[in-house]
């Protein structure tokens, strides 16, 4: 009976164990969350800032050699399932400085870190790298020998980040953008967008293609463009896309060159205004100028050509053109779009090949940067045409199909600079108008080359000097 009765206790605890055990393999994907009760210390000692963690990095994925702990904000939810694999933080709630990826397992992370929640993170062993132009922490692996960041396995997810004590979840203030305005110090931040509308490709389309990324493009009423990343496996992939325009609401991913913006729910897209060309429609102005173009003697890469607003509206630039026409081609070379640019009353907008050499020169940036042979890259016997969005000629200098040298509109190693009085575009070349300098231009210009900085003003119309 002793026997029976000790093999009794020997199979009742084994089967205890074995159930123990299978349970904590079904809940080892998810592990519970840390014991509340428990007394709470915020221990201040080991606080690392963000460019003591920034310094770890030395080019490649790099280990986090010292003891100590980052704080931030969570910013991202994976509520809807638009955002799996990565929980997204900032340095703080409003304004932040700083935006970060940390790489992850863990499953449902919305239920134990939702967004505004205060966090600490303790750094020692993870791993620092780059996401396109963003941080990024995780575990590492390797791949043909070199080491990339992976994420992070849920248990030790939840062992290295912590609440931060007494701290309810703060309110997030999105930083208000226009995608022109983007900037690569705002990765993995949270951002909105004003202004935007789904581009017309997409119009009625759904948000994801079922079990992939879809990119889908937005653009600005003002020009601008990023694409929304949306997954193919979140909760409204299937939903149709927004109509009309207005705000999107999201963490900016990418990098400067190809900006996206991942959405944390549906709601995040709140389009309740008609889309752009019903809120701003193309406009005609015969008080936009061609004002100066510049071809400095001394600094080919100095060239520029500068607009100015003489009326006292602004001016919409969307569908507007700068078309040059070379020599004496009676084609238009390069063209410049307007879009996206705005020009108030008495204001000038000044195009530049060359930024760099620009504010090397001028000591101060140009507002557009146009590519090479156009427009702004004129050696002084091109012809310039200012087109509206009817394709009318809004301004010009020069006669197309007429070679500037030697004649009364040659600026070469010189400037061609409107008179202070004149407040009119003119759709045929008017000499009358304008101080031309050149090194043999005809007679009525002045055969006087020029040297940048002195001789030239960018970005200041009327310009008294040249103008008296």
């Amino acid at each position: 009976m002793e026997f029976l009765a000790s093999n009794q206790h020997s199979i009742l605890r084994n089967t205890l164990l074995i159930l123990c055990l299978g349970l904590w393999a079904c809940s080892s994907s998810d592990p519970d969350p840390p014991d509340k009760e428990e007394p709470c210390q915020n221990d201040e000692t080991g606080r690392i800032s963000v460019q003591e963690l920034q310094s770890f990095y030395k080019g490649e994925v790099a280990a986090i050699p010292h003891e100590g702990f980052l704080e931030g904000v969570v910013i991202s939810s994976d509520q809807e399932g638009n955002i799996f694999g990565s929980l997204y933080i900032q340095d703080k709630a409003a304004d932040p400085e700083f935006g970060l990826e940390i790489r992850t397992d863990l499953l449902d992370a919305y239920t134990r870190f939702p967004p505004g929640s205060r966090i600490r993170i303790s750094l020692k062993g993870l791993y620092l790298g780059r996401s396109e132009d963003g941080w990024a922490l995780g575990a590492v692996r390797e791949i043909f020998g070199n080491p990339a960041l992976d994420r992070l396995p849920a248990l030790e997810t939840l062992e290295r980040i912590s609440l931060d004590c007494g701290a309810d979840p703060v309110e997030l203030i999105p930083r208000t953008l226009s995608p022109e305005e983007l900037d690569v110090r705002f990765i993995h931040t949270l951002v909105r967008l004003e202004g935007v509308e789904v581009s017309d490709a997409y119009e009625s389309q759904n948000f994801a293609e079922p079990e992939s990324e879809t990119l889908v493009p937005l653009r600005s009423c003002n020009g601008g463009e990023i694409a929304l990343r949306n997954s193919g496996y979140s909760d409204f992939h299937m939903s149709r896309l927004p109509e009309g325009s207005g705000s999107a609401t999201g963490i900016l991913l990418g990098s400067e060159a190809s900006p996206k913006l991942l959405l944390r729910s549906e709601s995040d897209l709140v389009f309740d205004a008609p889309r752009c060309d019903e809120l701003f429609p193309p406009e005609r102005s015969d008080q936009v100028l061609i004002s100066e173009l510049a071809d400095p003697d001394n600094e080919p890469s100095a060239r520029f050509l500068e607009l100015y607003n003489a009326g006292n509206q602004s001016v919409d630039l969307k569908g507007w053109r700068l078309v040059r026409y070379t020599n004496a081609n009676d084609e238009p070379g390069g063209v410049a779009e307007l879009d996206g640019l705005r020009m108030p009353p008495g204001s000038t907008l000044v195009f530049a090949v060359n930024p760099e050499v620009f504010e090397a020169v001028y000591g101060q940036p140009p507002d557009v940067q146009l590519r090479s042979n156009g427009p702004a890259d004129s050696n002084g016997d091109d012809n310039i045409v200012l087109l509206n969005p009817f394709d009318e000629i809004s301004d010009i200098y020069g006669i197309p199909g007429e070679d500037g040298s030697g004649t009364a509109h040659e600026f070469e190693d010189g400037r061609a600079l409107r008179k202070s009085g004149v407040l009119r575009a003119s759709p045929e070349f008017r000499p009358e108008q304008w101080i031309i300098f050149n090194d043999t231009g005809k007679e009525g210009t002045i055969k006087q080359p020029l040297n940048a900085p002195v001789d030239f003003s960018p970005g200041v119309h009327p310009d008294p000097e040249g103008s008296s």
